[in-house]
């Protein structure tokens, strides 16, 4: 399925709806992250695309329970507007499996969609802007004890790099974990 320039905006200004500032920024930068990945893996570009604007659409601040409510604003949304079954189905399949890795359950992610997403979310992590979202996300433990907050951060964008499923995703991880890398070495 090609997704018209509507579609795809009115995708955009759904998934704009119903996030903070934060996390819409994050998901523009997952976006373009996620079409060069989709060109290097051979993924359905239009899937892809769709499922990074809608990933995180059900984020609250501060609650990881995220997906459930991902999968089902974005079925009802895409519904809906009228979209194929089939291009229905496996967004929703990548929104509602693209956190699955940080579970240890990374054979989960069965199509090259899903594996596309999920690395390009963890790459978006490996930049400036992860560096400022994981400091806002653990700034309790900055404040408390700075040491082990960093320690927390550190470690956590790390595990972004880590977890990477595809040759392409590792390629283009390597500048944002070199940064993170000498980023904290310096500090």
């Amino acid at each position: 399925m090609e997704l018209t320039k509507d579609q795809t905006q009115k995708i955009e200004r759904f998934a704009e709806s119903k996030l903070d500032s934060l996390n819409w920024q994050h998901t523009l930068e997952v976006r373009e992250v996620a079409l060069k990945l989709a060109r290097l893996e051979k993924a359905d570009r239009q899937i892809v695309e769709a499922a990074a604007l809608l990933h995180d659409i059900g984020k609250n601040r501060g609650d990881e329970g995220h997906v459930p409510r991902s999968e089902q604003l974005a079925r009802k949304f895409l519904e809906k507007e009228g979209y194929e079954q089939r291009f229905v189905e496996e967004v929703v399949y990548c929104v509602s499996v693209h956190t699955l890795p940080w579970e240890n359950q990374a054979e989960l992610l069965t199509t090259p969609e899903a594996k596309v997403l999920f690395d390009a979310d963890m790459i978006q992590q490996l930049s400036k802007f992860g560096l400022i979202k994981y400091s806002l996300i653990f700034s309790e433990e900055l404040q408390g004890d700075f040491k082990e907050g960093l320690i927390k951060v550190r470690d956590t964008l790390f595990k972004c790099y880590n977890l990477i499923l595809t040759k392409s995703g590792q390629q283009l991880a390597e500048p944002g974990y070199k940064f993170v890398k000498d980023f904290f070495k310096e500090l």
